[in-house]
């Protein structure tokens, strides 16, 4: 499997290179979500039966207010057919964008919404933890019923109610009565 972040990565290092990594980082996450919402364009830019020219008109009309290393990095993509692996282009471009802003993304997943105190003072101590910038995104799922699930960066921290029943469940089952 061909691994197309390379292609966000290289964004990346042009956009640094330019001394430009904000704007092309709004700009890219655009294109993305914009693509994103639809799929059919993908189809369109990624078929061999529409021109080169007309795949670059249509990039052209549609993200015309983009930067220009977007707009052509738009168009690298079609012309290589690989249009479909924007979405991993803009991942790559955006873990190169925390990690030179030194941000770390994180999960946190509790049964209600936290509180702006809650998120502070959770903000404060994964701070410390990691030396990073801590932005916290707060996912709510009831059946966690209480406590919070941390992920970043590959970590999971588990303190809600319902792995300590699961963790009782299972130590329950295994006694011999």
């Amino acid at each position: 499997m061909r691994d197309y972040g390379e292609y966000g990565r290289a964004l990346f290092l042009a956009a640094e290179e330019a001394g430009r990594i904000e704007e092309i980082a709004l700009d890219i996450k655009a294109a993305g979500a914009a693509v994103e919402e639809n799929p059919d364009y993908v189809k369109l830019l990624d078929t061999p039966a529409v021109s080169r020219e007309e795949k670059h008109a249509l990039i052209d009309g549609a993200f015309s207010s983009l930067d220009e290393y977007c707009v052509n990095f738009l168009k690298l993509l079609s012309d290589k057919c690989i249009f479909f692996s924007l979405g991993e282009a803009v991942k790559a471009f955006c873990l190169l964008y925390d990690e030179h802003h030194n941000i770390e993304r994180v999960e946190a997943v509790t049964a209600r919404p936290m509180t702006a105190a809650q998120l502070a003072a959770m903000k404060e101590k994964i701070d410390k933890m990691t030396h990073k910038c801590a932005v916290i995104t707060n996912t709510v799922d009831p059946s966690v019923l209480g406590g919070v699930a941390i992920r970043y960066s590959g970590v999971q921290l588990d303190g809600t109610v319902k792995r300590r029943l699961d963790d009782l469940a299972k130590s329950l089952e295994k006694t011999v009565i």
